[in-house]
């Protein structure tokens, strides 16, 4: 399930949107968490970009969601603040 707006890059894989609830606090998600109502995404560079490089690419393609890195992969949701 895509995120609505959401520009993604070439190349790039999904690893996780929707889950369960079950399935979110098996992955030690939040109560609260976006990919409870398929609002969230997380993902990892394509072969060959670092994953600073993609985080930088994502906010310049979103500026409206919060794109986080969180080492591994990234995690994008609509911004709250």
């Amino acid at each position: 399930m895509p995120v609505a707006g959401f520009r993604g890059i070439e190349g790039e894989r999904v690893t996780s949107t929707l889950r369960s609830p079950a399935r979110n606090r098996q992955v030690g998600g939040v109560k609260n968490s976006f990919h409870l109502t398929g609002q969230a995404r997380d993902s990892v560079p394509p072969p060959g970009m670092s994953m600073s490089a993609y985080v930088a690419e994502l906010r310049r393609r979103n500026p409206n969601m919060e794109v986080i890195n969180e080492g591994d992969h990234a995690h994008i949701e609509p911004r709250t603040r």
